[in-house]
């Protein structure tokens, strides 16, 4: 279980995964879809990260939140 933030969509039922060469929304119904999430314990260095990414148009609209609160959810 991991400790931190991830980016996820508007109702928290994706998270930003890298898959290949790019980044990927995969559906956060299972510990192993957040296990793979983009996750970082610094608040302020995910939105470092989601400024770069919205410049180079990887990612549109997603959120910063507490990967605990996914968990709770999928367990």
């Amino acid at each position: 279980m991991r400790a931190g933030f991830v980016f996820a969509d508007f109702d928290n039922r994706h998270v930003l995964c890298f898959e290949g060469n790019g980044v990927e929304l995969v559906p956060a119904d299972s510990s192993g879809a957040l296990n793979r999430a983009i996750c970082l314990s610094s608040r302020t260095e995910m939105k470092n990260i989601q400024e770069k990414l919205k410049e180079k148009g990887l990612i549109d609209d997603l959120y910063i939140i507490n990967i605990g609160a996914l968990y709770k959810r999928v367990f």
